[in-house]
């Protein structure tokens, strides 16, 4: 009886040591590669916690374990800076999280709010070079030197500290276990009655919906007055099922419930975003009146469907490439862009020498410059046919 009862417990301690294991090993990266004290004291916590349950496994009467077992559950206080988790905004705000019909809300106590975003991307940034054969272990610094900085500057905005993360979801997605629950942030600047403004819908590239990028381009409002849109897609992978429905939706209620006018939308998408813009554009043809790509990928294929070419007329596009992009050539974007001209459709090109992929951070002025200075043209050209 004795030897069964010691092979059930083996049995249990092994079937329970992988995802111990996992825990010890998560919360150990981020002890190390967090960049707050918050994100450390989490990891902290799940390092003790792990240890806290090997050890329960199979010796939670054992007198040694009896003596130090009140010891280790005290030192799992940091895992309380739950509590210290963004409230996810409320509507009134400027910045706010949305769910498309209402029908989800803000999980303020999931694992992707209690971790700081910033924490998430850190871990995440440091590890790609292990996954990304076109990031290496400088393209990694230089990385983390582009978007980690950015959360300082955001941080300084409390609106935008409270929005939380969405992280979860790229995580969901990754595990197959869903990828998009309807949410997307949104930045509505003041309006005055009866004002109609602008709307610029963002969709986000591979690696998830990260805040820094929702963040620069709502700072638009302060060259041009719109709203700024960005739906929450998983992991990014803008060619699955479902990506033109949520893209259509999102900006028919968008369309419905706020103040914007519905002749001046403009859908953006970068890098893998990109195809959920062409996609959304031949999904419903004429409900954008302008369409940006920022270092895209994109699917020819689709600006040669009938539903994409009826919109020429009334359509303008905008090109933003690095010259020294390698993960999508610059010649490839540039010769999709010419034969778009070359077939009559309004098309602005900008390649920013010396850039590669990731110019939405390095080069965010000049990036916002050329997106202001497009939408700004689009509204005066639509104003003077009206």
């Amino acid at each position: 009886m004795l030897l069964l009862k010691r092979l059930f417990i083996s049995l249990v301690r092994i079937l329970c040591g992988v995802p111990i294991v996992s825990l010890l090993g998560l919360g150990a990266l981020f002890v190390i590669f967090s960049v707050t004290w918050k994100g450390r004291c989490v990891g902290l916590s799940a390092v003790f916690f792990a240890g806290l349950l090997f050890c329960s496994v199979g010796y939670w009467n054992r007198e040694w374990f009896k003596k130090r077992r009140k010891r280790l559950c005290s030192v799992l206080v940091p895992i309380s800076l739950v509590i210290l988790a963004p409230d996810g905004g409320n509507k009134n705000e400027n910045a706010r999280n949305c769910y498309l019909g209402g029908t989800n809300r803000f999980h303020r106590f999931s694992p992707w709010n209690v971790i700081p975003e910033v924490d998430q991307v850190s871990l995440g940034l440091n590890l790609l070079p292990l996954a990304d054969p076109y990031v290496d272990a400088a393209k990694g610094r230089r990385m983390r030197s582009l978007v980690l900085p950015t959360y300082e500057q955001m941080d300084e905005y409390p609106e935008f500290r409270r929005l939380g993360s969405v992280m979860g979801l790229t995580v969901r997605d990754l595990l197959h276990v869903g990828s998009c629950d309807g949410h997307y942030y949104l930045f509505l600047p003041e309006t005055a009655p009866d004002e109609r403004v602008p709307c610029l819908i963002f969709l986000h590239g591979m690696g998830g919906n990260i805040k820094p990028c929702f963040w620069m381009l709502s700072r638009i409002s302060k060259r041009m007055k719109c709203a700024v849109v960005a739906p929450t897609f998983g992991m990014g992978l803008w060619q699955k099922e479902g990506s033109a429905e949520f893209v259509v939706d999102v900006t028919r209620e968008v369309i419905e419930t706020l103040p914007v006018d519905r002749e001046r939308i403009f859908l953006m998408g970068y890098s893998q975003g990109a195809v959920g813009v062409t996609r959304a554009a031949v999904r419903e043809p004429g409900l954008y009146c302008g369409l940006v790509f920022l270092s895209p990928i994109t699917e020819d294929d689709r600006f040669g469907s009938p539903e994409f070419a009826s919109q020429k007329d009334n359509l303008r596009l905008l090109f933003l490439h690095g010259s020294n992009d390698l993960r999508i050539p610059c010649s490839f974007v540039e010769g999709t862009a010419k034969l778009l001209q070359r077939t009559g459709y309004d098309v602005r090109f900008e390649i920013f020498e010396g850039e590669d992929h990731y110019l939405i951070l390095s080069q965010q002025k000049t990036v916002l410059g050329n997106l202001a200075r497009f939408m700004s043209e689009s509204v005066s050209d639509t104003s003077a046919v009206d």
